[in-house]
């Protein structure tokens, strides 16, 4: 039934008004984080270089790998999205899910502390009666799978790299170290989410006998969550889709790997193609950590900590700012014209990523009832 009366009204107008003061305070946390990044690095790059220019080249060479890199990283999510639809209904077809992913991707980018990862079961839910906690699974299967990948490419690059000394050796034997630490935390990710495809209705019951009795407000809603969660990575694709999502992952981080190179020889650093694959990994696992909004700050800190181990710190500051000027305005101003093409293109409602809910248009004819977008 429809919520009616003053109590109703009332408690919607509670929900909006907590919802807007949580935003207001992850925004000011991003803010504050944002503002200690501008500070670490204004004394080690030059946020924007005074002599940005690159040869000609250079640009359209980059956004050509750029393009390939936002197509490859938003298609490879269809063939983990696609098996959680009904059988008895429409599949998803691609047309639907290279959207949603494209548009889901420049929230990622956009929004703070990476709560743009709710963007594409959000969206998603407003397209299909797939479930946003089942969607979520998919959501944590790819970023472990990422996290995993770049560990792995880090790794597998530093036997290729040329031999350096000073402090380009400290910073290789720092990184390695954060790189054995990322590995390890992802892996017990992993194994926590292959317990929850197992076991789902268990993991449910453990989380709200465990979270649930600290926080007993949030028991159901935790409890409801993790079983949904759980039941979309049970309803994981058999190993063709599953190896056809892995072609796209090699492929995505490949076109991102000749891009950063390509950009990198463009902008005087004479760094070879595994030192890009290194460098690039460095990046990726930095952007795991929750930054402020635009990625701004943990972007550029990436950055620099992959370049430290190739380059000097007075190399840095001049040819690497503007390294790190273009690839950061170039991913981002990309991200956000592919994203906002595609939420145009599905008419997909922006608001529900700041609101933590799937909205659609409900259906207003006579006798009928809004459907329940997380059904």
């Amino acid at each position: 039934m429809r919520p009616d009366g003053p109590s109703a009204h009332a408690k919607m107008s509670d929900g909006r008004r907590s919802t807007q003061r949580q935003w207001w305070l992850r925004l000011s946390l991003s803010l504050v984080i944002g503002a200690g990044f501008c500070f670490a690095l204004i004394r080690r790059i030059e946020l924007v270089p005074p002599d940005p220019w690159v040869p000609a080249w250079v640009l359209p060479s980059y956004l050509a790998t750029l393009v390939a890199y936002f197509v490859f990283r938003a298609g490879r999510w269809h063939y983990l999205v696609a098996p959680l639809a009904d059988p008895r209904e429409e599949s998803i077809g691609l047309r639907t899910t290279l959207p949603v992913s494209m548009a889901g991707t420049m929230w990622i980018m956009v929004l703070p502390l990476r709560l743009g990862e709710l963007a594409r079961p959000l969206f998603l839910a407003q397209k299909s009666k797939i479930g946003v906690g089942q969607a979520l699974g998919t959501v944590a299967i790819e970023r472990v799978v990422d996290g995993l990948f770049v560990c792995g490419l880090f790794f597998a690059s530093l036997p290729l790299l040329p031999e350096v000394h000073g402090e380009q050796a400290l910073a290789v034997e720092r990184l390695r170290s954060l790189g054995l630490l990322a590995s390890g935390g992802l892996f017990a990710v992993l194994v926590v989410l292959l317990a929850m495809a197992l076991s789902p209705v268990r993991v449910g019951r453990l989380v709200a006998a465990t979270i649930g009795r600290v926080i007993p407000r949030l028991a159901d809603k935790l409890e409801l969550l993790a079983r949904s969660v759980a039941e979309g990575l049970a309803a994981l694709p058999s190993v063709a889709p599953l190896l056809k999502f892995l072609a796209g992952t090699v492929a995505y981080w490949g076109a991102n790997a000749l891009g950063t190179w390509l950009l990198a020889r463009g902008c005087g650093l004479d760094i070879s193609f595994p030192a890009a694959l290194a460098m690039m990994s460095v990046l990726g696992i930095s952007l795991l950590i929750p930054g402020g909004p635009g990625q701004f700050g943990i972007f550029h800190y990436g950055m620099i900590l992959g370049l430290s181990m190739f380059v000097s710190e007075a190399v840095v500051h001049e040819q690497g700012s503007v390294f790190i000027f273009w690839m950061f305005v170039t991913q981002l101003s990309m991200g956000v014209v592919l994203g906002v093409i595609a939420q145009r293109m599905l008419a997909l409602d922006w608001r529900a990523t700041l609101s933590g809910s799937p909205s659609a248009p409900p259906d207003t004819s006579p006798g009928t009832e809004p459907s329940d977008p997380h059904s």
